[in-house]
Parts: C-alpha cells; sequence; structure tokens
C-alpha cells in the first residue's frame, strides 16, 4: 500500500529549516548544576510488557523510572540560547561566535543537537 503525501512528515529545505524557532519545552524537567551544565531528568518509555514488570516489582509501581542526560558545556549555551526567539540561523551564529568556529562547523553541530533534542521532546520547533 503507497502512503499519500499527507502521510509523509513535513521536511523543510536548508533555507526554511534555518528560519524555524525552537522553542523548549515547558514539560521538560532540568537543572543547571553548579557547574553550568544543564541536565534533563525524564521518564523512561515502556512497552506493556516492562511497565507490568515494573508495577508488580516496584516499591513505588506509581513513578516511572527516569533517565537523566547531562549536556556538556557547549550544549547547555545552545540550550540557553532557545528562547522562543530566536531563529535557528541565530542560534548558530551566537554558537560559532562564542566557540570560534566556523559557521559551517556551528551548523553541524547545533541542527543535530536541535533533532536530538527535538526526538526526546524537549524543544519544539515552529
Amino acid at each position: 500500500m503507497k502512503s499519500s503525501p499527507s502521510d509523509q512528515p513535513e521536511t523543510f529545505d536548508r533555507t526554511q529549516a534555518l528560519q524555524c524557532v525552537p522553542t523548549q519545552n515547558s514539560s521538560a524537567q532540568w537543572q543547571e548544576l553548579e557547574n553550568g551544565e544543564i541536565l534533563f531528568t525524564y521518564p523512561l518509555p515502556l512497552n506493556r510488557f516492562f511497565l507490568a514488570i515494573h508495577e508488580r516489582f516496584s516499591k513505588n509501581s506509581t513513578e516511572l523510572p527516569t533517565k537523566k542526560l547531562q549536556l556538556d558545556q557547549m550544549g547547555s549555551f545552545a540550550w540557553h540560547l532557545i528562547d522562543g526567539k530566536r531563529t535557528v540561523k541565530e542560534i548558530i551564529q551566537i554558537f560559532a561566535k562564542e566557540y570560534r568556529v566556523t559557521s559551517q562547523e556551528a551548523e553541524t553541530s547545533v541542527t543535530s543537537f536541535l533533532k536530538t533534542l527535538g526526538l526526546r521532546g524537549f524543544i519544539a520547533i515552529s
């Protein structure tokens, strides 16, 4: 069975992608550590089988197990640039200037970082 164009996720060309504005997900749980790095805590997704095991053997079956993700200094810097106002292009420019890397290196790093944050549900792109 062929899928219709409406079944495909919306794709952007490079120019459109750079004009997008990332926004931090307000429900993302994160904290800034003393060293300035960001630490995310998020629930570990469980399928029904593992959820049943968790409920049976866990002392607190209503609380799902969590996972942690700590950003390095560069990731934490980029995270603070995501304010719902700056475009991806602006974030890349600021990042490149701060870390003295080429705009191409910054674009590769920042877009990959944003994709990872989006897949984990920490940001939305508009």
